[in-house]
């Protein structure tokens, strides 16, 4: 007799085929991130915290356009659920418009954010670091941009395997491209290889670099996915009226990412604080982390997926299935990821980086880091679900409440303040992360329900 009724059982399987791909993409992103840190992980303490250091200013600075430009995904999901192709490709010229206006001051404010460090306590040395590596890695935000613009259209149409093609070999590319970058002829030699003159590498700017070439190389596969794909009838230009549909829907989703990724990019900052040891022992913890998250990730745009298809259709019952039947699933690999990090943290710290000292401080962390991958789960997927169904300002509320009024000076209280160090700021990422990930639940489960009634 079958555990599951027979409807629940087809949603598990249509959300498990288009998120199995979209894992696949979102762990070959952060795959490329923990390749780079393990590589800059051969260097020393200063430069694992500068690489850490300069990809949170990264994602800090393109979080607000990452989230504006994902207006895409309820417009093209529920274009597609109610088999209006053409719009679907019209909001997707509409979403490259965008993406291209947003690049160019977005790239700019890694500068500017980079310039608020001494504010922090970061030590001049890292400082310097951090610096060679924006040089070369603000040049990326255009493609990533556009990456994210050409995966949302590709995905609201179910085609998900390009993404993962993508990822794949932005990987292939990333790897040797970072070790030589980095490392120079030394690296070569190390892997038995004859030098080529390249000297002693770039350093922590060969990690940057090497970033950029692996994310123009991501875009360039699926651009020409996108153009395998046949133009539907009534596929307009892009125009303005169009930009600010996606700006009205996207802004929300800007602000909602960027209050939660503020707060970790933050939190990284104030590990300067505790000197470069703490610093890179954070940055080997939040790259773990967020390696697993990957998983809650993928699980998230289908969720954005199935619900906007259902929406789009007009079946608010479907809608509400799909986004608990990724819940569901999000919550069962996020405690199999927790049970990891609790049973092997040394071993996975000492895949990231050679310092013991470096090694001993991320093993605590990732203990910690073990409590907060189920609420960070809870809250990716309930996030992707809400997005689905269009509902983008109560996700951006719930997260700026929580982590700006709460998590925030809870980060700096028991961190600073009350002297608990990097442990305390951890616990107080983690208390912030479960109260918004049961709001956002309760938020889907609210909103879903007054439908289903209504309709009923």
């Amino acid at each position: 007799m079958p555990i599951l009724p027979t409807e629940a059982r087809a949603e598990l399987s249509r959300t498990v085929s288009l998120a199995l791909p979209l894992v696949g993409a979102s762990a070959g992103s952060q795959l490329m991130s923990l390749v780079d840190t393990a590589v800059v992980g051969r260097l020393g303490p200063v430069e694992i915290a500068a690489n850490g250091m300069g990809t949170a200013i990264f994602f800090l600075t393109s979080i607000l356009a990452l989230g504006t430009v994902l207006g895409l995904d309820p417009l093209a999901a529920q274009a597609v659920g109610a088999g209006r192709l053409g719009d679907a490709r019209r909001h997707y010229r509409d979403a490259i418009a965008l993406a291209t206006v947003l690049s160019v001051p977005f790239g700019a404010a890694c500068f500017a954010l980079y310039a608020c460090l001494p504010l922090m306590g970061v030590g001049e040395d890292v400082q310097a670091a951090t610096l060679r590596y924006l040089w070369t890695r603000a040049p990326s935000m255009l493609p990533f941009l556009l990456f994210i613009v050409a995966r949302s259209y590709l995905q609201a149409l179910g085609r998900v395997r390009p993404s993962l093609a993508a990822m794949i070999v932005g990987n292939v590319v990333n790897l040797p491209a970072a070790w030589l970058l980095v490392h120079g002829d030394a690296g070569l030699e190390t892997l038995g290889l004859p030098a080529i003159g390249f000297g002693e590498g770039l350093g922590v700017m060969g990690a940057g670099l090497a970033c950029t070439l692996g994310m123009f190389v991501q875009l360039a596969v699926l651009w020409l996915a996108t153009r395998g794909e046949p133009v539907p009838e009534g596929a307009g230009p892009a125009s303005l009226t169009g930009v600010k549909e996606l700006v009205r829907l996207g802004l929300p989703v800007g602000f909602q990412f960027l209050a939660e990724v503020g707060v970790f990019a933050s939190t990284q900052m104030l590990m300067g604080h505790f000197g470069a040891v703490w610093t890179a022992a954070h940055n080997v913890a939040i790259q773990l982390a967020s390696f697993t998250f990957c998983i809650c990730l993928g699980l998230s745009q289908a969720a954005a997926v199935r619900v906007g298809h259902e929406v789009g259709a007009g079946d608010w019952r479907a809608a509400r299935r799909a986004g608990f039947t990724a819940l569901a699933l999000g919550m069962g690999v996020m405690s199999v990821s927790a049970a990891v990090f609790l049973t092997i943290p040394r071993v996975l710290a000492g895949l990231m980086v050679e310092p013991p000292e470096v090694v001993d401080a991320a093993v605590g962390l990732l203990a910690v880091a073990a409590a907060f991958q189920i609420f960070d789960g809870l809250q990716a997927v309930g996030g992707g679900a809400l997005r689905g169904a269009g509902d983008t300002r109560a996700a951006m509320w719930i997260n700026v409440v929580v982590h700006w009024c709460i998590t925030a000076p809870l980060v700096v209280g028991l961190g600073i303040v009350l002297d608990y160090g990097p442990h305390g700021m951890w616990w107080a990422l983690t208390l912030g992360l479960a109260l918004v990930g049961f709001g956002l639940v309760w938020r889907f489960a609210r909103m879903t329900a007054g439908h289903v009634g209504a309709n009923s």
